[in-house]
């Protein structure tokens, strides 16, 4: 009797163990196509088998735990790789607006060039012409329209990266703020024997969300927390504990800073990665290198035409004055030129003042191919701003080739970890119908132990 006592418990254990196996096959095939899911399995144990007389009699099975599918080496691939695309996608758009700003075609500052320079060649043809002399101030003053336009675009690039900038900074907190409780939670959970499964994943996922933010880095305690720090080691998550980020305007400047409650330390573009470090390489570095070298180009420019014309003689007889207004240092001369003269007899076309002289505008229009001493001695006034577009538009090629790049690499990698960790829908079905029929066999034995129990109670009766 005893010996059937045992074997309807192992019936019991095994009906059991295997709906329990059923229902988690059921959850794996109802989150196939849910994002950072793990494939879970069903890890089944024997019962401590019982001492009846010279031998031992099995008392069944469960299902001991519950294993979550994990590659940690290739979870640490997909989050250095989301840091990758990060950086470089977070540039795409800035660089595009760049590119299209020192673009070279209708309408652009060389463009503008050409047209002044022309301008001067129409007037070398005819010094003392009244149509001639107006298109040369109108020449003029679109010229440093175009610079300040120019300028004022990049700024305008600037405003939008700050504005993007800002609006990630709560993001970022709240998936520190959801790490921290999920490490509190898988941690009272593990300590406690329970599986946290659908918990890891989720902080795998945020884990995943924050390198491609902000390039954070990431290590597993030994007590099932994971500790999050940025790139120069500043922590952000420890324990329970999350450190915000938090922004500090000045104007619609935007800098980050970590908030440790009595202090904050500032946080410069090499402490961060991913999202935030491909802004701030757009802001600081390179649209302030575009900036620098257009105010290079306009201040050159400006104090070579005005060298030039002052050398000459306008039509009252009197010496020439600047033609722009003369810039008072390299730095801010883009955004400030501007004409000095604005009357067509300030013009000094030549060097006597006699309406036919045009020596002056001869000498001013040789400065079009004019190698300036300001530019290395190689370079003219539009061979120097086409290498400030040429920088620009490698720079965005490059980041368009590399942002595809590493996009396909990512996706290489998630289709990896879909096929090692990832729901495969044959496999489930496979386990489905395997539980199923142990299902049914535990049924059926548990019958048949029924019936022998029914036999012996008559036989005793």
């Amino acid at each position: 009797m005893a010996g059937l006592n045992a074997a309807l418990n192992s019936g019991r254990t095994s009906l059991q163990t295997n709906q329990k196996a059923i229902e988690i096959t059921g959850l794996n095939i109802a989150n196939v196509n849910t994002e950072g899911y793990s494939r879970q399995t069903p890890n089944m144990t024997p019962y401590p088998a019982l001492s009846f007389g010279d031998y031992f009699i099995g008392t069944g099975v469960t299902v001991g735990s519950v294993m979550r599918s994990h590659d940690v080496f290739l979870d640490g691939q997909i989050k250095d790789k989301s840091a990758d695309v990060g950086l470089e996608s977070s540039m795409t758009n800035p660089l595009a607006e760049l590119e299209r700003v020192v673009s070279i075609g209708d309408g652009s500052l060389s463009d503008e060039f050409d047209q002044f320079f022309d301008a001067w060649r129409q007037l070398s043809t005819n010094p003392g012409g009244e149509v001639e002399r107006q298109m040369v101030l109108q020449r003029g003053e679109l010229i440093g329209n175009a610079f300040v336009n120019v300028y004022n675009e990049t700024q305008q690039s600037v405003t939008n990266i700050n504005n993007t900038i800002s609006s990630k900074i709560d993001g970022v907190n709240l998936h520190l703020d959801e790490i921290a409780q999920l490490n509190n939670r898988i941690s009272s959970l593990e300590l406690a024997g329970q599986e946290a499964n659908s918990d890891r994943d989720r902080r795998d996922m945020l884990l995943k969300n924050l390198s491609e933010m902000i390039g954070a880095s990431s290590f597993e305690t030994s007590n099932g927390t994971v500790s999050v720090h940025l790139k120069n080691g500043m922590p952000l998550v420890e324990g329970n504990e999350a450190t915000h980020i938090v922004g500090v305007y000045s104007g619609t400047e935007v800098n980050l800073e970590l908030d440790f409650g009595t202090t904050n330390l500032a946080l410069d573009r090499t402490a961060l990665g991913g999202e935030f470090r491909g802004l701030y390489e757009v802001r600081d570095v390179m649209i302030p290198d575009v900036v620098n070298r257009l105010d290079q180009l306009a201040y050159t420019f400006a104090n070579e035409v005005n060298a030039q014309h002052t050398a000459g003689t306008d039509l009252s007889g009197a010496a020439g004055q600047n033609f722009f207004v003369a810039p008072a240092a390299v730095a801010g001369s883009a955004a400030s030129l501007t004409m000095n003269i604005t009357q067509t007899s300030e013009i000094a076309a030549g060097t006597t003042g006699a309406p036919g002289d045009n020596t002056n505008a001869l000498a001013i229009l040789q400065l079009e191919q004019k190698q300036q001493a300001d530019f290395g001695g190689n370079d003219t006034f539009v061979s120097y701003y086409g290498k400030i577009a040429s920088t620009v538009g490698v720079e965005t090629a490059r980041n368009r080739q590399a942002s595809q790049g590493y996009e396909d690499s990512l996706i290489q990698l998630q289709n990896l970890r879909d096929g090692i960790d990832g729901v495969s829908l044959e496999d489930e079905m496979i386990n489905l119908m395997q539980y199923q029929k142990g299902f049914e066999a535990s049924a059926k034995f548990l019958s048949t132990v029924d019936e022998m129990m029914g036999t012996l109670l008559t036989l005793k009766s």
